[in-house]
């Protein structure tokens, strides 16, 4: 399983002018990660010849915001490791922007998806969970 990608000290150096303290809103997240769409596509032939560093060194270099200040995001999304859970979750960051529910309510729901997803067929109660939508399905069924 993938960790969580966190920035070396020497690419903290590297970033302190990217790096921001602003919390962006769940439409500007999203529209981070529908810019990195466009440079996968433009990038895409460095990844199918192999050149996996150069590839995510395009990607970097054409989505600093993105890769300095959600790393991890950054990453799964250069793995394409995104599904449908981003959106659930830009879904929540939503609500709690409009102050439909508090960040609290949104980490029990989260909680409560995750248990539901993957508790009960560890323990035996249900079959093993169905895959979540990718990214790339989310959009395709949004068009």
């Amino acid at each position: 399983m993938n960790t969580a990608r966190e920035l070396t000290p020497e690419e903290v150096k590297e970033g302190e002018r990217g790096i921001t303290t602003e919390q962006l809103s769940a439409t500007q997240v999203q529209a981070l990660t529908r810019r990195m769409d466009a440079s996968k596509k433009k990038w895409r032939y460095l990844k199918q010849r192999g050149a996996i560093k150069e590839y995510e060194e395009a990607l970097k270099k054409e989505n600093e915001h993105l890769y300095f200040n959600y790393p991890s995001l950054f990453q799964m999304h250069a793995e394409d490791r995104l599904d449908a859970t981003f959106f659930e979750m830009l879904q929540l960051k939503r609500k709690i922007e409009k102050g439909e529910i508090t960040a609290e309510e949104a980490s029990v729901v989260v909680g409560q998806k995750l248990y539901n997803k993957y508790v009960p067929h560890v323990i035996g109660q249900a079959a093993p969970p169905a895959p979540t939508m990718s990214y790339e399905d989310f959009y395709r069924s949004q068009e």
